[in-house]
C-alpha cells in the first residue's frame, strides 16, 4: 500500500529550516513521537452561533453554516498517525476515496481543540481537508495535553475554499515559544511581526550593553565614566534574578551572582531598592523613596572587587529620609517630576522629529510621542502598557545613541524588564 506523496522541497524549508534554531528550542521537550507542522482551522467561539453540536438544521461548511474559524499557520501536531490511503493502486495526488483517520495530540499552551475544527497537513500534495471528530482530555499526561481524533472530511477544492471564506482570524505559531510559559506561541499575524521585531531589538539592546558595560574579570557589569567605576549591586541581583539579559537561543549566555558582594545583607538592600519596586509594578505613591550612596567596594572582603584590588563604587540604597550630600536620588529631580506626573507634557524638540508619528503633519502644536526611558518608565508606573503595540521599535536607540551614561547604564535593565513583561501579555 502506497504512502501519500510529500513534496519534499516544501518538507526541506517547512519542516527542517532553521535546524540550529530547532536544536534550541524548548519545543524540543515534545519531539518524543515527532511534529508535524499543519495549517490548523480552531473554532472561533466569539463568532460561531453553535457551537455546542451541530445537528441536522445546520452546516459544517456553508453560506447556511453557523460555525466560523481561526486560521493558524505553521501549528505543531505531535505523533500523528502515519497517512495511507484506502485504495493503494489510485495515485496518490488524484484520489478522492482515501478513508484517512488516526490521533495525535495537542501541545500544552497552544490552543483548546474542539470538535469539528480542521486542519490541513502542509506537506502533502493531494488537496485534502481533515476534520477533528473527538477531543479528550490525554490522561497518561498532567501537562494539559489534549488527544484528538481526526478523519478526512473533503478533498474538494470548493468546500476548503467555503472554509477560508469562514475564516474570521489570522494567526501564526511561533514555533520558538512552544513549550514554554513566557511568551503565548499562537499569536495574530500582525502582533507576531511587531513581536517578532521588539524582540530583535531587545536582543541588540542585549547584546550592546553587554559589548559597553560587561567586565569578563568580575563577571558583572561596571560602568566606567569620568574616571569612576560604577557597580550598582541590587542592580545586579535583579538582572539576575529574572534573566534580563539573557537571549532566547543564544550562545555565550551570562548567568550572574545574585549576591554578587557576598553579602548578608544583599536581600535586604534589594528589598529597598528601585528593582523590587518595579517587580510591584512600581506604584505611584513610593516613587520618591529610591535613593543611593556609594560606598567603596574594598569595605565588600568577600568580593571578587577586593581580592583583585579593583576599587569600584558600589550603589547602596539609601534611607528616603536621607538628606546627606553623597545621598543621590535614583531619578534625577527634573526626571521625579516627570514621572510623578499623570501625562508626560514635554514639549517636543526638534532632533526628536525623526522618532515621531505625527512627523509628516506636524505643525509644531502637537505633543511629541515620545520613545525614550523616563516616558517607557512614566507609562509603565502609571498603567498605560497594556499590549505591544503600547511599545515602539525606537526604544533602543537610547541605548545605542547613549550607551555611555550614567542613566542608560541603570536604567536599560528596567526597560528590558518592562519590555519583556509587556511581550508576555496575551
Amino acid at each position: 500500500m502506497p504512502q501519500l506523496i510529500y513534496d519534499e522541497n516544501s518538507l526541506v524549508n517547512g519542516q527542517m529550516y532553521k535546524y540550529d534554531k530547532w536544536l534550541h528550542s524548548r519545543i524540543n521537550k515534545y519531539t518524543g513521537s515527532g511534529r508535524t507542522l499543519v495549517t490548523y482551522f480552531s473554532i472561533n467561539d466569539q463568532n460561531t452561533t453553535d457551537s455546542l453540536g451541530l445537528n441536522d438544521a445546520y452546516q459544517i461548511l456553508g453560506i447556511d453554516s453557523p460555525l466560523r474559524w481561526d486560521e493558524i499557520e505553521d501549528f505543531p501536531l505531535l505523533g500523528m498517525s502515519p497517512l495511507s490511503p484506502e485504495n493503494g493502486t489510485t495515485p496518490s495526488t488524484t484520489v478522492r476515496n482515501y478513508n484517512l483517520s488516526g490521533d495525535a495530540f495537542i501541545i500544552p499552551g497552544t490552543i483548546m481543540p474542539k470538535e469539528n475544527d480542521f486542519f490541513i497537513v502542509n506537506h502533502l500534495k493531494m488537496t485534502h481537508l481533515i476534520r477533528v471528530t473527538e477531543v479528550t482530555q490525554d490522561g497518561l499526561n498532567t501537562d494539559g495535553s489534549y488527544r484528538i481524533s481526526y478523519s478526512l472530511f473533503t478533498t474538494q477544492p470548493s468546500e476548503i475554499e467555503q472554509l477560508h471564506r469562514q475564516v474570521v482570524g489570522h494567526y501564526k505559531t511561533d514555533l520558538q515559544t512552544v513549550g514554554a510559559e513566557d511568551l503565548t506561541p499562537v499569536i495574530g499575524k500582525e502582533d507576531y511581526e511587531l513581536r517578532s521585531r521588539l524582540i530583535r531589538m531587545v536582543d541588540d539592546m542585549v547584546e550592546n550593553y553587554i559589548s559597553n558595560y560587561y567586565d569578563h574579570t568580575h563577571n558583572c557589569f561596571v560602568l566606567h565614566l569620568n574616571g569612576m567605576a560604577l557597580f550598582d549591586m541590587c542592580g545586579n541581583t535583579f538582572m539576575a534574578k529574572h534573566g534580563i539579559m539573557i537571549r532566547d537561543n543564544a550562545h555565550g549566555n551570562i548567568v550572574l551572582n545574585e549576591n554578587k558582594m557576598n553579602s548578608n545583607m544583599a536581600d535586604y538592600y534589594y528589598q529597598r531598592s528601585v528593582y523590587k519596586w518595579i517587580e510591584r509594578d512600581a506604584p505611584i505613591r513610593y516613587l520618591d523613596r529610591f535613593k543611593y550612596k556609594l560606598v567603596s567596594s574594598f569595605e565588600f572582603q568577600n568580593s571578587s572587587f577586593y581580592n583583585y584590588g579593583d576599587e569600584v563604587q558600589v550603589m547602596m540604597p539609601g534611607d528616603s529620609w536621607c538628606q546627606a550630600p553623597d545621598c543621590e536620588f535614583y531619578f534625577p529631580e527634573e526626571v521625579y517630576q516627570i514621572l510623578e506626573a499623570e501625562n508626560d507634557v514635554r514639549h517636543c524638540q526638534t532632533c526628536d522629529c525623526p522618532c515621531c508619528k505625527f512627523r509628516d503633519t506636524c505643525i509644531r502644536h502637537f505633543k511629541l510621542r515620545r520613545y525614550d526611558y523616563v516616558s517607557m518608565i512614566h507609562d509603565f508606573i502609571h498603567g498605560k502598557i497594556r499590549s505591544i503595540h503600547d511599545l515602539s521599535l525606537y526604544t533602543g536607540d537610547q541605548l545605542f545613541d547613549n550607551s555611555m551614561s550614567k542613566e542608560v547604564f541603570l536604567w536599560t535593565p528596567i526597560i528590558i524588564y518592562i519590555i519583556k513583561q509587556t511581550l508576555k501579555i496575551k
